[in-house]
């Protein structure tokens, strides 16, 4: 798949968008499950400058220890556990993989744990305690070390708290640039004004497709990586 002109990328963003929309129309359970959101915030942490795969692997090492769900852990004996868990059991696909920053992660990690109860009683009561999704952002950003806003905003968004965010990932900005409603050339963003004013410009193209805008976010995730990588299996897990 190769996109010549931008109305051809924007056409086959837009077709999808219907199969995102029934995925996400998909009841959801009511109670937020404290293992899940944890994983999903580890994930988010663990997976900046590393790759998906090895990210999710490290994430899911942690989760089965069950140590980011006591409330009352010491965090400089948690940040040693983790950081062991993170140089010794990590596997993907069962074959051990190395995690890139074990040590700076693991500390991360358990900063996050220690503002996150300092806060509220769990990570469920946390986030279901914000008035709207931006408020909920804004708090991750200052208070959970490794947390910029697109890991903020994919936290929000991969625990099906809301759409109404963007994820702009290299995939999404590149997309912007190449229909012409950004003229962003780096992979990444700086600064949260920066974020902001790129997320409204994204949000403004969502509106006039008629689309959320984490909805559509997630659609030029899907073609733009389908466009890199042309025998990838469309997935809208």
């Amino acid at each position: 798949m190769s996109f010549t002109f931008p109305h051809r990328l924007e056409r086959a963003v837009t077709a999808i968008c219907p199969d995102i929309q029934a995925r996400i129309d998909t009841p959801r359970p009511d109670t937020l499950d404290e293992r899940a959101l944890w994983w999903e915030l580890s994930c988010c942490i663990l997976s900046s400058q590393v790759p998906y795969g090895i990210a999710s692997a490290a994430a899911d090492a942690i989760a089965q220890t069950e140590l980011l769900l006591a409330t009352d852990s010491d965090q400089a004996a948690l940040a040693d556990a983790l950081e062991y868990i993170l140089m010794h059991r990590v596997e993907l696909d069962g074959r051990p993989v190395r995690y890139r920053f074990p040590g700076s992660r693991a500390k991360q990690l358990a900063a996050a744990h220690a503002a996150v109860y300092q806060r509220e009683a769990s990570l469920s009561a946390l986030v279901q305690d914000f008035g709207d999704a931006s408020q909920a952002r804004q708090w991750l950003v200052k208070h959970i070390p490794g947390a910029g806003p697109k890991q903020a905003s994919m936290f929000l968004r991969n625990a099906g708290l809301t759409y109404s965010l963007a994820i702009l990932d290299r995939h999404v900005l590149n997309y912007m640039s190449e229909v012409g409603i950004s003229d962003h050339t780096q992979p990444y963003v700086s600064g949260m004004s920066t974020y902001l004013r790129l997320e409204h410009s994204l949000r403004e193209h969502a509106t006039r497709i008629g689309y959320d805008v984490g909805l559509l976010d997630w659609a030029i995730w899907i073609v733009m990586r389908a466009d890199k990588e042309p025998n990838m299996e469309l997935d809208f897990a």
